[in-house]
């Protein structure tokens, strides 16, 4: 590969793709983002990888790829990295993937794999490159979360992921306010602040299942609005996970690195700042472009 070969990084998710061009010295050139998702492509990932580079106008590229690019589903199976590496490895454990795209190298960053105290599993994908990133940044190591369909909460010391977990808060807040029971009292979508206080408080109190219930409850009661039940809902899925990752934290957390959008971030930087954490927002594409230059090796 010539030294000079254009540095791209691909974030290649389920259902969308992002692309990062660099120069040699890290700085973002261009960024593109498409719907080329690994359920999109047909199996064709060296054909969509082909046309992505034409829409650069690239002839040839170094590529580094993360996220589900990496899964069973997807290009290649990147196996999994135990926590007992540290984020620093990740560089040198790319998985090589052979194509026949004339100047192009492929590599596929791995994720990792953590045990709970149960012996139950959980795994991560592309998250393990925000992780790198943000630290690269200089974030502050403890606890880290990454909102999103389904939420990641890490907690990152001597630049190793003790521990994981992972939270299927978004997708479950699209089943229930979608289908079912909720989704009949649930007229419409506006953030209503003091709904979601009433969530997140509700959260502490009772286990999911029966809360759930309540929040349908309240509004045939009419001791709720239906125009309250989707903060309502909000706050009861968000505040589950909050106090979770507080029992595992011994009861308090100091302050959470938060690596998301705006859009998905807001109401979890507004959690914690109803239960008194504090926090700080990191921005994904500023966090990427810093784990690229750590996966190409560029000094900083």
């Amino acid at each position: 590969m010539s030294a000079e070969a254009p540095l791209l990084g691909i974030d290649w998710g389920t259902s969308n793709r992002r692309a990062y061009l660099l120069d040699r010295d890290g700085r973002l050139l261009r960024r593109h983002e498409d719907e080329g998702g690994i359920l999109r492509v047909d199996g064709d990932f060296e054909g969509s990888l082909a046309a992505l580079l034409r829409v650069l106008g690239l002839a040839g590229a170094e590529v580094v790829m993360s996220g589900m690019v990496g899964s069973r589903n997807g290009w290649q199976e990147a196996p999994y990295l135990d926590v007992a590496e540290p984020l620093s490895a990740l560089g040198a454990r790319m998985a090589e993937v052979g194509t026949a795209l004339p100047g192009v190298r492929c590599r596929i960053v791995p994720g990792y794999r953590f045990l709970d105290p149960q012996n139950v599993p959980d795994v991560m994908r592309g998250e393990e490159a925000q992780l790198l990133g943000t630290l690269r940044l200089g974030a502050d190591e403890g606890w880290f979360l990454l909102p999103g369909t389904h939420s990641k909460w890490a907690r990152v010391e001597q630049g190793r992921i003790m521990e994981f977990y992972t939270f299927m808060t978004g997708e479950l807040y699209a089943l229930l306010s979608q289908h079912g029971t909720l989704s009949k009292v649930m007229d419409a979508r506006q953030s209503v602040p003091e709904a979601f206080a009433a969530g997140m408080q509700a959260a502490r109190h009772a286990p999911f299942t029966h809360a759930a219930f309540g929040c349908r409850a309240l509004v045939v009661t009419d001791m709720m609005p239906a125009a309250h039940t989707a903060s309502y809902l909000s706050g009861l899925l968000i505040g589950t996970e909050l106090h979770d990752i507080l029992r595992r934290a011994g009861g308090s957390l100091h302050a959470v690195q938060v690596i998301g959008s705006e859009a998905l971030g807001k109401r979890y930087l507004e959690a914690l700042q109803l239960a008194g954490i504090g926090a700080r927002a990191w921005q994904p594409d500023e966090v990427y472009v810093a784990a690229l230059g750590a996966l190409f090796n560029i000094e900083e």
